[in-house]
């Protein structure tokens, strides 16, 4: 979906292989930098600037390369699973990041019936059903900790909700909610 322009220490930004858009990165930024960042097109001189010739001589090549021998992109075939789409960036620098987050949300399937027990559920349904995917535990070494990731398949989640673990029977307060994402954990109010 896009393409770095250098590496490491030459790493210029991203090229955009749909919108043909790159986004300058510039070093030394961070999430909080208030300078926004250079982006446009190829063309554009301001986006250039910086970049060495040699790197734009090599991205132009590898655009090239990707474009005769790559996938196009079928959203189709991403709906189906037979391809990933891939997005450089970098999270430490927040970096692309929202450029990914973007795409997720515009190339994402929206929530799918799932099979249950008792036949298929829809998401549209109001009452509340998820399935626990991963347990983790002794996140923290300050504690003993554990954390399930709930996958929620139908209705709404509520902080303090009650719900019937399936195979147990028994009633569980999720009274702790909590999101992650990278580094950062929030306790989800609703």
């Amino acid at each position: 979906m896009n393409w770095p322009i250098g590496m490491g220490p030459d790493f210029k930004g991203i090229y955009d292989r749909h919108t043909g858009q790159v986004e300058r990165f510039m070093a030394g930024s961070s999430r909080s930098s208030s300078r926004p960042p250079v982006s446009g097109a190829l063309s554009d001189p301001n986006v250039r600037e910086g970049i060495r010739h040699d790197l734009l001589k090599q991205l132009n090549e590898e655009i090239e390369l990707l474009d005769m021998a790559g996938n196009t992109f079928s959203q189709e075939r991403v709906d189906r699973g037979e391809v990933t789409l891939v997005f450089f960036g970098s999270a430490l620098n927040n970096f692309g990041v929202p450029n990914f987050l973007r795409s997720f949300l515009d190339l994402a399937p929206s929530p799918q019936p799932r099979s249950t027990n008792q036949g298929e559920l829809a998401p549209e349904t109001p009452s509340f059903s998820g399935y626990i995917f991963k347990i983790q535990a002794n996140m923290n070494a300050q504690h003993r900790d554990r954390i399930a990731f709930i996958r929620i398949c139908s209705g709404r989640y509520e902080r303090g909700m009650n719900a019937i673990h399936t195979r147990s029977h028994r009633r569980l307060r999720l009274a702790q909610p909590q999101q992650l994402f990278a580094q950062e954990r929030t306790i989800r109010l609703l």
